[in-house]
């Protein structure tokens, strides 16, 4: 019960946003009774939190099961991918960009607690793994970090705002296209790109 809560709880913020979203519409989707909301998670902040809190942990654990699946010899090679994993993710999963895009320009407890819970965690992970790229690079590589941060908002941007993108640019709306489009410029034109 309390995953198809979650379930119904993530789609509709990841679509509506918080604040736009009620309890109602979550009991609604997820077919239960309203009360059983704040008897499990203590209410909509606790259920935000609660869906914030499990979407960082299934990416990070997806990243980390494919990079240990694919071993790669190289820093480049296993930040390349890294990237595409996580492409790949966001692409399997579009609410999680919704969801990570949502609260981040608002000035609330919610930006701060997508910024510890989810954000943070996910640059020092692709800046670790930048690190190691660019110590092997010949030529130095400037604003390490800030390549790694608009790799990550980049990249949630495009696959939240896909279907924009398919009417602004031509040949894209192909799901391997897209992923194509995405790998060329976010992973060879942007981070790796020196």
């Amino acid at each position: 019960m309390c995953s198809a809560i979650a379930e119904a709880a993530r789609l509709r913020f990841a679509a509506k946003g918080y604040e736009a979203t009620s309890l109602r519409e979550i009991a609604g989707d997820a077919d239960i009774d309203v009360a059983l909301i704040a008897y499990h998670f203590g209410g909509k902040a606790g259920l935000w939190r609660s869906i914030v809190s499990q979407s960082a942990k299934e990416l990070h654990e997806a990243l980390d099961a494919a990079l240990t699946a694919k071993p790669a010899a190289s820093g480049r090679e296993r930040l390349r991918n890294a990237m595409k994993i996580f492409l790949d993710y966001l692409l399997a999963h579009p609410d999680l960009p919704r969801l990570l895009l949502r609260d981040t320009t608002i000035d609330s407890d919610r930006s701060g607690w997508l910024l510890d819970e989810l954000s943070l965690p996910l640059h020092r992970y692709f800046f670790e793994l930048a690190r190691s790229a660019a110590a092997e690079s010949e030529n130095e590589v400037s604003h390490l970090q800030f390549r790694v941060a608009n790799f990550i908002y980049a990249a949630s941007s495009a696959v939240a705002r896909r279907e924009r993108l398919t009417k602004l640019v031509d040949n894209v709306a192909d799901d391997r296209a897209f992923e194509a489009a995405l790998e060329a410029t976010l992973i060879e034109g942007a981070l790796l790109g020196g």
